[in-house]
């Protein structure tokens, strides 16, 4: 009996020695996760600041800014226009007939007096040179014969007036009848009438001479025109007709262009007319490229073309560039006006409640300032008032803000 007591004793000292334990196990375990809940806390409110401060810097909109400029702007229209030949001849056949012979090509340089360029007819015309000058013989064999007749006709007249004074004498003596006298006379009024005819038609023969002449310098004219010579310097253009073929005054054999002065030319609405003055309006030309500079109006049409209502305008170029020849396309800028100005970038111009306006970063806050535009120049609009100083504006991202917007500068454009 008593050792059976003796081991309920021993068990129930074990469970009450295993109550207290689990007590300051639970004890310690409830403390250990007050202190977590604390430090949880803490933990949750230091996050939370850091998330708030985090999302205001996340509602400030990445901008680039860039300086308002002065600078010179203009008025001013693009254009396509044309290079053209100032001097430039369409040459032909001064004396119709065939094409003997072309001595030229396209591409070839002519020598305004000297170079040979096309030849008709030489055949014929040589032959009537020959003729020319045959009649010209014969009309001087003809004046010679008149003279010579002149010179008998006078010797005739000499001797019927030798004897008529003779045979007077022997009347007044009445040594001889009066018919024989009255005969006498006569032929010594005869003889006075083919002195003067002789005389005519040494005249005529004399004008038929002269005729003959000229025949002669018209003949050999024609055979000089037949051989046409360059009318002037330049580069033959255009071939437009063949050895063999027909030609005639007023139509082309070939075309010279004079290469060393060349014409910008180019067709402006009507509405720029008054516009445009000789002398002082300027055209800004590129060609292939190449920037011609600026070049004074020379010519300015004196009409409106009806249909399209256009004008032509042009600007003399000497001694153009190589690449710079006649047909060639232009792209001419007609400055019609120049001024200066406050400028800044045209993407910088915004349409807000039907202003045009700009943002301005002040205290890393946008700020909303209505302008007045004036004209536009290579990418950059010019500001009439609104704004006056030279001041950055934002140039990207300005349609994402508005007046007040909180803002962040990226950078500077240009730097």
């Amino acid at each position: 009996m008593s050792g059976k007591r003796l081991l309920q004793g021993i068990i129930s000292l074990g469970v009450a020695a295993l109550i207290v334990v689990m007590g300051i196990v639970l004890a310690i375990l409830s403390r250990g996760m007050f202190a977590d809940e604390k430090g949880g806390a803490q933990s949750s409110q230091t996050a939370t600041g850091s998330s708030k401060a985090t999302g205001e810097e996340r509602q400030a909109v990445p901008v680039i800014v860039q300086p308002a400029r002065t600078m010179i702007f203009e008025q001013r229209i693009d254009i396509a226009g044309n290079i053209l030949a100032k001097r430039f001849a369409l040459v032909s056949a001064r004396i119709p007939g065939t094409l003997d012979s072309i001595f030229v090509d396209e591409g070839d340089f002519v020598e305004a007096g000297k170079t040979k360029l096309f030849q008709t007819d030489s055949v014929k015309l040589t032959q009537a040179v020959a003729i020319a000058q045959e009649q010209v013989t014969v009309a001087e064999c003809a004046v010679r014969e008149k003279e010579a007749l002149l010179e008998k006709t006078l010797v005739g007249q000499q001797v019927a007036e030798a004897d008529f004074a003779r045979y007077k004498d022997l009347a007044e003596r009445n040594a001889i009848a009066r018919q024989v006298l009255e005969h006498q006379e006569a032929q010594v009024r005869q003889f006075e009438a083919d002195v003067r005819h002789v005389r005519t038609l040494i005249e005529l023969a004399k004008a038929q001479l002269e005729q003959a002449r000229l025949n002669l310098k018209i003949a050999e004219k024609d055979l000089a025109d037949s051989l046409v010579v360059a009318p002037i310097s330049g580069r033959v253009s255009l071939r437009m007709k063949e050895p063999g073929e027909m030609a005639g005054a007023g139509t082309p054999v070939l075309r010279i262009d004079d290469l060393s002065l060349v014409e910008v030319s180019i067709f402006v609405p009507s509405e720029y007319y008054d516009q445009v003055v000789v002398g002082q309006t300027k055209l800004r030309v590129r060609v292939a490229g190449r920037d011609l500079g600026e070049l004074p109006v020379t010519f300015k049409s004196p009409v409106v073309e009806p249909r399209l209502r256009t004008f032509q305008v042009k600007a003399l170029l000497q001694s153009p560039p190589p690449e710079v020849v006649p047909g060639s396309l232009a792209q001419v800028s007609l400055v019609l006006a120049s001024r200066q100005g406050l400028g800044v970038p045209a993407q910088a111009i915004q349409q807000r409640g039907g202003k045009n306006i700009v943002f301005v970063v002040t205290e890393n806050k946008a700020k909303a300032i209505p302008v007045e535009l004036g004209w536009e120049t290579e990418g950059w609009q010019e500001i009439r008032s609104g704004l006056s100083a030279v001041v950055p504006v934002i140039t990207s991202g300005q349609s994402l803000v508005d007046d007040g917007t909180p803002v962040r500068v990226l950078k500077e454009a240009g730097r």
